[in-house]
C-alpha cells in the first residue's frame, strides 16, 4: 500500500466496540468521605461512567454528606438516582439508562 493510500484510508469502525453502560460501571466500596476523592468520583460520573457506592463502611452523617453532593452532580447533569438497597445507590447520567443495561443490572441485584 503507498503512503498515499494509507493517509486517504478510511477508519475501520467495526474494529470498536462500543461499551454498554454496565461495562462501563464503577463500583465503589466507599470508606472515606475525602473531598478530592468524592469530587474525582464525581467527575467519572461527569463523563458518563455509572458509580455504584456501597455506604456500608462509613457512618451515617458521612454517607448523607457524600449522598447530597453526589444528587448535586446528578442534578447538574440530568442523571438519575437508583436505591439498590438501604446502602448502595446507582448514580448515572440520564443517557446511560438508554440502552437498559442499568436497569437490568438493578432489577437483577435487587433479587438477589
Amino acid at each position: 500500500m503507498s503512503k498515499k493510500d494509507e493517509q486517504t484510508k478510511l477508519p475501520r469502525f467495526q474494529e470498536y466496540t462500543v461499551k454498554t453502560a454496565f461495562e462501563r460501571i464503577i463500583f465503589e466500596d466507599l470508606d472515606t468521605g475525602d473531598d478530592d476523592y468524592i469530587v474525582s468520583l464525581a467527575n467519572e460520573l461527569i463523563n458518563g461512567s455509572p458509580l455504584v457506592v456501597n455506604f456500608e463502611k462509613l457512618d451515617i452523617d458521612e454517607a448523607n454528606k457524600v449522598i447530597a453532593f453526589l444528587s448535586g452532580v446528578m442534578f447538574a447533569v440530568g442523571g438519575k438516582i437508583e436505591r439498590i438497597n438501604s446502602r448502595i445507590f446507582l448514580f448515572a447520567r440520564a443517557q446511560e439508562f438508554k440502552d437498559g443495561t442499568l436497569k437490568q443490572f438493578v432489577a437483577e441485584y435487587k433479587t438477589i
